[in-house]
Parts: C-alpha cells; structure tokens; sequence
C-alpha cells in the first residue's frame, strides 16, 4: 500500500475566449445600455467595480481541482457551477485518474505542515484507516460501503469545474478573505493566478470581498477585525489604520475617518498572501 502526500491543486485552467474575453461583456453591456463614450477594457472594468454582474456570465471558465474528502462538501456548498466528480463508488480510491500507478493520495492539514510528531501521528491514523478499507474490499464488500472509512484528509476530491466569471468572482470574494479554511484559501489562490494569467484585464479588480467592496462585511469578527489576531488565522493586511485600511460596515456607520487608499500596493500585499497560501507551505 503506498501513501503520497499531495496539496490541494488546480490545473488545466481556461478562459473561453482567452486573454479577450472582456469583449463578449462589453459586446452584451453595450447592447443594454452602456454609453457609447466607455470604450473597450474600461467598459469591462467599470461593470466588475459597479457589481453590474449579469453580464459577467457570457465568460466561461473551465478547469480541474484537487483536494479532500472532507472539504470538498465545503466547495459544493457554493451551487455557483457545473462540475464531474471523481466516485469512489465506482473507482477503488488508489486508481487516479490518467496515471497507471496505485497510490493513496493525501492532503496534511496546513496547521501541522511543519510539524513533523503531528505528521507522524496522522499518518498512522491514515494507515489504519486504509488497511481497514484494503481488507473490506478484500472481503468482498461493494466499494460504496468500504469507502466509508476512508480518512477526510485523502485528495478523492477531484472534480472537473465550469463556471461563470460573475460565479467565480464571487468564489474568490468569499475564499480569499483570512478567515476561509486554509485548503479553501489554497485554491482560491491558485484559481485567482490562473485567472489574472488568461485574463490580464480582471487583475486589480479581484480580490476579497473587503478588497473588492472598499468596506469588509466582517464587522463584528473577534480575532479578524477586532481584538487580538488569533494565531490559527492569518493576519488581515487590511485591519490596521494605513494607506491600505478597509473598514467594516460597522466602523462606517461608526463615523470613522478614512485616508486615501493606496489600491496599488493593496494589490502588492494581497497578492502577496495568495501567493503563500498556493504553495501550501504552512
């Protein structure tokens, strides 16, 4: 029996259209309405910061993912997409799709990447798991009950995405903010950089929600945007009173003062952030 240790993953990734697939949102903008004297790119941008999303959907998004069993509920939950999943009812769970090898595939939990005693631990939990699921099958016992003690850390995940880029944006509004799942924030991650690659013209105008809004809708979140930042999450960039702060709703309505804001290095530093939690290196 033999165990790999993976991380959640996203490839295969395409825009129909390309890098131009703007034009198809300025083509159905300008048909209901947009002003003659917004031209090309701009019209595209203008409809993303004014949350004109309709027409959003005429750009098609495809792609393939990796991660657990057991937050994969978690990504279905958004009802945003079609998507093809891989089935351990039909598929012993060390048969990966296109690969001739037989292996276990696994995801360690980000909070113990680094920490080589909980890794061990875990993996004789794994292994115990898939030795029980190993004689199971080996008893005769159909796939869809044997699956049942499969481990939530093993990367039958797998799925085939199409989605729309008004859904997409707003995965990424949502899976982009510190406080998602560490898995969730990986691929988002991901998603956005195979995003801003295929499609330059949405970089910098994407992001989490805070990011997108210019206000987060976090207000009353205690170790995020309020009190003493709790260790199990990243800090939020935007939290502290600099050229980058982003209010809550509630410090808005609390009348607080706000400077400009650097959008620019915004930008930088949430990129910045994507760009660890993609590697998945703890």
């Amino acid at each position: 029996m033999k165990i790999n240790i993976v991380k959640p993953q996203v490839w295969n990734f395409k825009v129909q259209g390309g890098e131009t697939a703007w034009e198809e949102v300025a083509y159905s903008a300008k048909m209901s309405g947009v002003p003659a004297s917004i031209l090309g790119e701009d019209i595209f941008k203008m409809i993303i910061e004014n949350d004109y999303g309709s027409s959003l959907e005429h750009i098609i998004l495809k792609f393939d993912l990796k991660m657990t069993k057991g937050n994969a509920p978690e990504l279905l939950e958004h009802r945003m997409s079609s998507h093809s999943g891989y089935s351990t009812r039909y598929v012993k769970a060390d048969k990966m799709y296109q690969r001739e090898e037989s292996a276990y595939e696994i995801i360690m939990p980000w909070h113990i990447l680094k920490d080589e005693d909980e890794q061990e631990k875990l993996l004789k939990v794994v292994e115990t798991s898939l030795s029980t699921y190993e004689r199971m099958l080996d008893a005769g016992l159909p796939r869809e009950s044997a699956r049942y003690i499969l481990p939530f850390c093993q990367a039958v995940g797998i799925y085939h995405f199409t989605m729309n880029l008004r859904s997409c944006l707003n995965f990424l509004g949502l899976r982009t903010c510190v406080r998602t799942s560490p898995e969730m924030r990986c691929l988002a991650s991901q998603i956005y950089f195979n995003l801003i690659e295929s499609l330059p013209a949405v970089r910098g105008h994407m992001g989490c929600r805070g990011f997108n809004l210019k206000v987060c809708p976090e207000s009353n979140v205690t170790g995020v945007r309020e009190g003493e930042p709790l260790k199990s999450y990243p800090i939020c960039p935007f939290r502290a009173e600099t050229d980058i702060f982003i209010p809550t709703r509630k410090q808005i309505r609390g009348g607080i003062s706000i400077n400009k804001f650097n959008k620019e290095r915004a930008l930088e530093i949430q990129e910045g952030l994507f760009k660890k939690w993609a590697s998945w290196e703890g």
